[in-house]
């Protein structure tokens, strides 16, 4: 068949495929608020495609709000690789705590052991930490939780640190500092919110909703006790500067999708937030199974436990607060936990964001060889820290198999020259075709002209056709794009100014 003939056969199926998709999306309706939301937000979308904004931000498959229609790929969670073997890399202290990039070096605030308040580390490599101070000028409530961020919207120095603490009454506390040492609280050390702040309390401002958000934990049950049922709240403040307590709800929740008995498979423990790329990433420590200690009651630090173990999930979102919890019902942990004899065998608690560093993620967390334990068994456990590192972009991707899969963009003006792929096709091939924004091939980008890159493994493939290098041709036209994948993952894309060397 003609190359050009077949491309148009496909625009003309892909344009069908559109209006089927629409109408089927027309008629569907969720059971719970946030899901209606985004399933609301999704059609207002896709009724004025031509409008969707792309620009120069790298635009990530984690869900579907670039995608129109996709074909023989499924969405799978990147594979994570623990770095040092397995073996921890710090052991002098754990989280609830955080790391930063910053200054070139690697900053630690971690939860010194026992009950000896917070401490504060440096390394070059991000793997051999020195520690360099005390943490000081924080009214800890005896949890000695710490969730540090570095506020971009900030323009005094003495303010560029922010934390959420554990203030007296077992409430959210907020503080500033310059140097991250030396710290100061606001609202004159007295708590921000109502309880509970046992586990993480997260201040960080939010660049696309231009506000400042907090997490933290809540009860719906008892404080403490076989009664406790574990919550999470989210909140909004637009200047925490200088009117600490003026936070408004989003939305408490907890783990209710299978109903109020979800309580005794899980617990929402602790859930902090990760903005990358203009994607909500939602660092969740889920309670399995909580209080279960019917796999034994004394302490076993060598077999790896089910029951009453806490994992590490992630789930993602586009407005700070309907969550895709789909990775947490799966079963699926972004880092699992260890085999038999790990030190992280029975509990993995993530750090309270994540590191982009040197084209790939660092994803530092706390590990305990031990369960939870309840109010009538207690474990005696080490803790210690460990690290674990992904491809740049690799948290969720596209994935076809041998029989060759496609996506395809809804529109979008195109405000670039060139196009990075990330793409993982080193056991296959991925090539990509442009089309309008009516679903029709584009002279030169489209069948024959198309160059597929074959056995390769690129965070930054420039795609190339053999009458165009780039795709400055078609700048500030509306266009979509169409990947073809065969063997490959597909993770993200950006259009970029530069123009490709011919």
């Amino acid at each position: 068949m003609n190359p050009t003939k077949s491309c148009r056969i496909n625009a003309v199926r892909i344009v069908s495929r559109m209006v089927l998709a629409s109408l089927l999306a027309s008629t569907m309706a969720r059971a719970d608020e946030p899901d209606r939301r985004r399933a609301v937000a999704r059609s207002d979308r896709a009724g004025d495609l031509a409008s969707l904004r792309v620009g120069l931000r790298k635009q990530l498959f984690v869900d579907d709000f670039i995608v129109s229609e996709k074909q023989r790929v499924t969405r799978e969670l990147g594979i994570v690789t623990k770095v040092n073997e397995g073996q921890p890399i710090f052991t002098d202290g754990w989280f609830y705590g955080t790391v930063l990039h910053d200054d070139g070096k690697f900053k630690l605030w971690f939860r010194k052991p026992g009950t000896q308040g917070f401490g504060y580390a440096e390394s070059a490599d991000g793997l051999s930490f020195s520690k360099k101070a005390d943490i000081s000028g924080i009214n800890f409530a005896g949890d000695y939780t710490l969730a540090v961020e570095i506020d971009s919207a900030e323009t005094d120095p003495r303010h560029r640190f922010k934390a959420g603490y554990d203030a007296p009454g077992m409430a959210a506390g907020i503080a500033h500092s310059a140097d991250g040492i030396r710290w100061i609280p606001y609202h004159d050390g007295k708590p921000v919110t109502k309880r509970a702040a046992d586990t993480y309390n997260q201040i960080l401002f939010d660049p696309e909703a231009k506000t400042y958000r907090l997490f933290t934990r809540t009860d719906f049950g008892t404080a403490g006790g076989l009664t406790e049922l574990r919550g999470t709240r989210s909140m909004t403040n637009p200047a925490p500067k200088t009117n600490p307590a003026n936070w408004t709800l989003v939305r408490e929740w907890i783990f209710d999708k299978e109903g109020k008995s979800e309580a005794q498979r899980r617990q929402i423990y602790a859930t902090t937030c990760w903005i990358y790329e203009g994607v909500y990433f939602a660092l969740l420590s889920v309670y399995d199974s909580p209080g279960d200690v019917s796999e034994g009651k004394v302490s076993d630090t060598r077999k790896r436990h089910e029951r009453d173990v806490m994992n590490f999930y992630i789930a993602t979102s586009r407005d700070g607060d309907s969550w895709d919890m789909h990775w947490v019902y799966a079963g699926q942990p972004l880092v699992p936990r260890g085999p038999d004899g790990a030190f992280d065998k029975d509990i993995v608690l993530p750090a309270s964001t994540i590191v982009t560093h040197a084209d790939k993620h660092w994803i530092y967390y706390a590990g305990a060889n031990e369960r939870h334990g309840n109010e009538q068994v207690k474990f005696d456990r080490k803790h210690a820290i460990g690290l674990a590192t992904l491809r740049l972009d690799g948290f969720l991707g596209l994935s076809a198999g041998e029989n060759a899969g496609t996506v395809v963009t809804k529109p979008f003006k195109l405000e670039g020259n060139a196009l990075l792929v990330n793409v993982d096709a080193h056991r296959g091939q991925a090539s990509l075709e442009v089309f309008d924004e009516f679903g029709q091939p584009l002279d030169g980008f489209c069948g024959e002209d198309v160059v597929p890159v074959t056995e390769r493994d690129e965070l930054r493939w420039h795609p190339r056709w053999k009458k165009h290098a780039d795709l400055s041709a078609l700048r500030n036209k509306v266009v979509r794009l169409k990947f073809r994948l065969r063997d490959a993952q597909l993770y993200s894309f950006q259009i970029s100014d530069e123009k490709a060397n011919q």
